[in-house]
């Protein structure tokens, strides 16, 4: 048994603080019981010819490791699609995967809280828990600050106030992306050894898909006026996306999702938004709280409504490449490209 019951109860109890409307710790008694047998199946995830027991956080992170892995892993996200990994909390069938696991990819940089409180003291000890962040800052990638606001007054769109962490949002460059996906193919040929030579091709190809959607968002913005590149969000995913394409932050509701936005801040983002004449305004599908606020403050203005992805998939969007090519295609038609 790759972990005992004691063990993934405190784990359980310890990660998810369940809040009103989840499990009660008693229920999750009679969870743990099939969770122990199932454990009690000893490692078997990549031997006997089976595939690669793969883990990620995010799903956007699982369609990574499945364009690289291919027919050698079976992926799984700890998240579901459509979910908020700022806010995600853990249910008990996923201490369950993460003991599972013969590796597992997380980004780091507090975008996952919940997530990295389950897998640390869950993976088993001889599973890498790879930090994609992490790795792509020490192969090269420059890891920015979050700003805590904007200026109401001087140089428009700049940040404001205190620094208040660092951005984790990297794979919104392309640059960045293919620095993600070369730790993922160096961290699954760790693993699987012999499947290198499959591993090597598969991110040959996945390259060449991230490099084509890099050009073809450049092209897409190229369309639109100069004057009207600019961004209102609900939270500041976005950064690296901007620097990477030439696009201005305007504004955003909050740095982070579930940070309440008092009046104050309300009222600053829709003066931002008729001093700098915005024509649209951007929510995020995952994002409901600041997303409502972001939409009245837009048909308030006036301004069109419009959807743009950043750390989270859905039915609509189902992979990094679609992702960018739906940014791409939303920024055109909402900022008059």
């Amino acid at each position: 048994m790759r972990r005992s019951i004691n063990r993934t109860l405190r784990a359980v109890e310890r990660s998810s603080r369940f809040a009103a409307g989840h499990l009660p710790i008693v229920a999750l008694l009679f969870v743990l019981g099939p969770l122990a047998a199932a454990c009690g199946d000893d490692d078997n995830a990549s031997g006997g010819g089976e595939k690669l027991n793969v883990v990620t956080t995010l799903p956007l992170f699982a369609d990574f490791a499945r364009e690289i892995g291919g027919d050698r892993v079976e992926v799984n996200s700890l998240l579901p699609v459509g979910s908020d990994p700022h806010t995600w909390e853990p249910v008990p069938s996923d201490v369950q995967r993460v003991a599972e696991a013969d590796i597992v990819f997380a980004n780091g940089l507090d975008l996952e809280p919940a997530a990295i409180n389950v897998i640390e003291p869950n993976i088993d000890s001889s599973a890498p828990l790879v930090l994609l962040a992490e790795k792509a800052e020490a192969a090269g990638a420059t890891v920015a600050k979050l700003p805590e606001g904007f200026e109401e007054e001087g140089e428009e769109g700049a940040p404001a106030g205190e620094e208040h962490g660092d951005d984790p949002h990297l794979w919104m460059d392309p640059a960045n992306a293919e620095l993600y996906a070369g730790t993922i193919r160096d961290a699954l040929v760790q693993a699987d050894p012999d499947g290198k030579s499959s591993y090597d091709e598969n991110y040959e190809s996945y390259i060449s898909a991230i490099e084509d959607v890099g050009s073809y968002v450049s092209d897409k913005v190229s369309e639109i006026p100069e004057s009207s590149r600019k961004l209102v969000t609900t939270h500041d995913a976005f950064g690296y996306f901007a620097r990477a394409y030439g696009l201005s932050i305007v504004a955003f509701v909050a740095p982070s999702p579930g940070q309440e936005a008092s009046p104050a801040d309300i009222a600053r983002l829709s003066r931002a938004m008729k001093d700098e004449g915005v024509p649209a305004v951007f929510v995020e599908p995952q994002i409901h709280s600041e997303g409502e606020i972001l939409r009245q403050a837009g048909e308030d203005a006036g301004v069109e409504i419009c959807t743009l992805y950043s750390d989270s998939l859905d039915d609509r969007v189902t992979s990094y490449i679609e992702l960018m090519q739906f940014n791409a295609d939303e920024l055109a038609r909402c900022l008059g490209g």
